[in-house]
């Protein structure tokens, strides 16, 4: 069956995007707290979780933008040197070239799934609406 607006599944309001951001700012915060602990390890994982979350409920477009900007605090503030863009290593540019990539591979997925999960309610309303009406036509015969 041919279901073309399985891509609607995401609410359309513009506060998504302030969700986004909250949440955002959130996982930095308490990346922030821990950065005494973590020093530079995992610069991301709070902001992964977050873009998990936003990715899940809010769709692709405010998990992508959580995850620039996630990406950008915690190369900002979480990978040395600290408080700056400089970039001391090529290895610290392959680092972020993964991390830009699990970031995005995650929100392609999840949006993947998420389409295929509204398709699948949508066929499951069809059908149920479908059955109602035969119902209905062969019970007034």
């Amino acid at each position: 069956m041919q279901i073309k607006n399985s891509r609607s599944w995401a609410p359309h309001t513009p506060s998504v995007y302030g969700y986004a951001l909250l949440g955002t700012l959130a996982a930095f915060f308490m990346r922030y707290q821990f950065h005494p602990l973590m020093q530079a390890q995992f610069p991301i994982l709070f902001f992964l979780f977050n873009t998990v979350f936003i990715a899940y409920r809010f769709g692709w477009k405010p998990a992508t933008m959580s995850a620039i900007i996630g990406m950008v605090l915690a190369y900002y503030f979480f990978i040395p040197p600290y408080n700056s863009f400089e970039i001391p290593t090529m290895i610290d540019v392959l680092h972020l070239f993964i991390y830009a990539a699990l970031f995005f591979t995650v929100i392609y997925l999840i949006e993947k799934l998420q389409r295929e999960r509204f398709r699948a309610v949508l066929i499951a309303r069809v059908s149920d609406s479908r059955m109602q009406i035969m119902a209905k036509l062969s019970s007034n015969k």
